[in-house]
């Protein structure tokens, strides 16, 4: 264990791992290494690792820009990807040999497709790829950060012109011998996410409207890519996630589930029996967020169970569906609220990147029989750090629901009276589970417990992780029985000895900034509070947001009701009065949750003569990302803790 404490600095030099992928038959293995965030100025970078057999990881990309989407063909000849090194936020297709002669040659980019690649699949024969791509100009989505594919002439004009019915996302089908490009996708129609086997019809999340609204009333299609015609064959309730078609094609297994931010969606799988329309609801233990089938009619799996996650495959036996599960744990399969997993087509192998509050991110395998191994040690010199003790904290709310959560605690002291700070998760259809980073941004849960202090991660009602039931508990009750669960959380350490009540702090972002800031005005028991890129006035966000549809839906309510639950449960409403050291720290670019969200309640607060500051980010979108802005916000948080919970070790602004 390194001899030295946990800076900001170090939490800065972590190199994210993302999009696990292996191929057919289990002996190509693939993910997108992240630089550490880049410093102001600099172009963010990437590249993709590949292991093949038992050889150690290496770059296949390299140079400027970040590479994303590795897809790996059926034959493990060739790697899909897309890449903005020409024109940073700008992703183009590029196909990379892996075998053979050519494998030391230079990506071959295909100039003829438009837009921005977010998917790729192969032809099961290797002749094509159908590619789903943003217009220039479409909104990321939060998952994202919140901001814009901004086409390159926008640098030089000075307004930027909005219009409905922009922004739209198609299906294209590249052929590789000639380069040629053809749309498959119906006009007026988005595409969302696809599923397709290689060959015969693609199922597609889709909706009419492009915006991103447009995702939270999709329906699911089947698209003819022949004929460029799509057949609806499920109107949800809720949200769609992960379409998958079975080898045979007589068969279409998604996940549906209520879900406040598109790509983070966590809940019930169905198979539909594409020739009788026949449906099941297969068991499973987990809120399933991403499918495959092998090639033996196994459905893989990977998913959120309360604060672990968990894998495994679901098989038919005599007309049901039993369960295997090949891996559940208090690890993250993936990153924060994105758990992901890859399966080689032949069930073998499975890939993901693991980490844990303890274990910083690695792209590692599971083989069945064994253990997970790394394949990656691209954050070796973090490895040691373990800054705080990790358990499983049970308790009950006012009305008997269990509410479960992680609980932070110093290595280095006595577990009593300690200050406690809460770290409220986003969405708020998501959940915290063990990550390196911990916290509401890049590790400050791991700072504030190394400084002294308990930190609590709850997953209250309406999180993922807990069954349906659950996560739509808190629909048409933002800010009710879900601020009452982090109340009851926090009495429950208090009444054992090991918090002291006069010292316990909020922080959040994004829907925990909202909770941060709710706490401040509709809570006694908070000492201070750190809402970060967060709502404060839902009929403002409803108008400025790209995502004012969520609002309508998880608030249940008509936005221009001046009685209905937008004005009700907003905090800017309730500024007269408060007296929670509040600060506010945000982008200037976050299209999700737009900067006068921040700043209309920094005004009410001060204005209200409540202790207040606020932090913009220049260029930040939802969440910070650059070295100076990521150092910066973790420095302040604990600064703001330090000062008005007493904390230990004090830090520099």
């Amino acid at each position: 264990m390194p001899s030295t404490p946990l800076t900001p600095e170090d939490l800065a030099t972590i190199r994210a791992v993302t999009d696990p992928q292996v191929s057919d038959d289990g002996a190509i293995r693939a993910g997108v290494v992240h630089d550490p965030a880049p410093a102001r100025g600099a172009a963010p970078r990437s590249e993709i690792l590949v292991v093949q057999g038992d050889g150690q990881a290496r770059p296949v990309t390299s140079g400027p820009g970040v590479d994303l989407t590795p897809r790996i063909s059926p034959t493990g000849r060739l790697l899909a990807f897309a890449s903005d090194r020409e024109q940073p936020g700008l992703w183009r297709l590029y196909v990379l040999p892996l075998a053979g002669a050519e494998a030391a040659t230079k990506p071959r980019k295909f100039s003829a497709l438009p837009g921005v690649v977010e998917d790729i699949a192969w032809a099961d024969d290797e002749s094509a790829l159908l590619v789903c791509t943003a217009d220039d100009g479409s909104d990321t989505g939060n998952a994202r950060g919140g901001v814009r594919f901004a086409p390159k002439d926008e640098e030089d004009t000075p307004w930027t012109v909005r219009r409905p019915a922009t922004g739209w996302r198609r299906l294209y089908r590249v052929d590789l011998a000639s380069g040629t490009v053809m749309q498959v996708s119906p006009d007026n129609l988005t595409v969302w996410e696809f599923g397709w086997t290689g060959r015969g019809p693609v199922a597609a999340v889709v909706s009419v409207e492009p915006g991103e609204n447009g995702w939270y009333d999709a329906q699911l299609a089947l698209l003819d890519i022949e004929s460029r015609t799509a057949r609806t064959v499920h109107t949800p309730t809720w949200q769609l996630q992960s379409p998958v078609i079975s080898d045979d094609a007589r068969t279409l297994a998604f996940v549906e589930a209520p879900q406040s931010d598109r790509a983070l969606l966590a809940g019930d799988i169905t198979v539909l029996d594409l020739t009788t329309g026949s449906v099941e609801r297969p068991p499973h233990e987990a809120d399933v967020t991403r499918l495959r089938w092998t090639r033996d009619g196994r459905l893989f799996w990977v998913g959120i169970a309360s604060v672990e996650t968990a894998c495994g495959f679901l098989r038919r036996e005599s007309h049901a569906w039993q369960v295997d599960e090949s891996w559940r744990g208090r690890a993250t399969l993936g990153r924060t609220y994105q758990v992901r997993a890859d399966c080689s087509h032949d069930g073998g192998t499975i890939v993901a990147v693991r980490q844990a509050h303890d274990q910083p991110p690695e792209l590692q395998e599971l083989r069945p029989g064994a253990d997970w191994q790394p394949l990656t040690a691209v954050n070796a010199a973090l490895a040691g750090y373990a800054p705080a003790r990790e358990s499983v904290h049970r308790w009950k709310a006012g009305d008997g629901t269990e509410v479960h959560g992680l609980l932070l605690l110093p290595t280095d002291r006595a577990s009593e009276s300690l200050p406690l700070v809460v770290v409220a998760h986003g969405g708020p259809t998501n959940a915290t589970t063990s990550t390196f980073a911990q916290g509401a941004h890049r590790g400050d849960a791991l700072l504030l417990a190394q400084a002294g202090c308990a930190v609590l991660l709850p997953n209250p009602r309406g999180s993922t992780g807990r069954g349906r039931e659950f996560m739509a508990a808190n629909i048409g009750d933002l800010g009710g029985g879900d601020l009452a669960d982090l109340e009851a959380g926090v009495a429950s350490l208090v009444d054992t000895g090991l918090v002291d009540r006069d010292r316990v702090g909020i922080v959040g972002l994004s829907y925990g900034g909202f909770m941060a800031a709710w706490a401040a005005v509709r809570s006694e028991v908070f000492a201070a509070s750190v809402p970060i890129s967060g709502l404060m006035n839902w009929l403002s966000f409803h108008n400025t947001s790209n995502v004012g549809r969520f609002d309508e839906i998880f608030l249940d309510g008509d936005p221009y009701d001046p009685a209905g639950p937008h004005l009700d449960r907003s905090p800017v409403m309730y500024v007269r009065g408060c007296r929670t050291p509040t600060l506010l720290l945000h982008g200037d670019a976050d299209l999700a949750c737009p900067l006068g969200q921040a700043q209309e309640f920094y005004q009410g607060l001060a204005a209200a003569g409540c202790e207040s500051e606020l932090v913009t980010y220049r260029g930040a979108g939802h969440g910070m990302s650059e070295r100076e802005h990521v150092i910066d916000v973790s420095r302040r948080i604990m600064d703001w803790f330090t000062r008005h919970l007493n904390l230990d070790t004090p830090h520099d602004a």
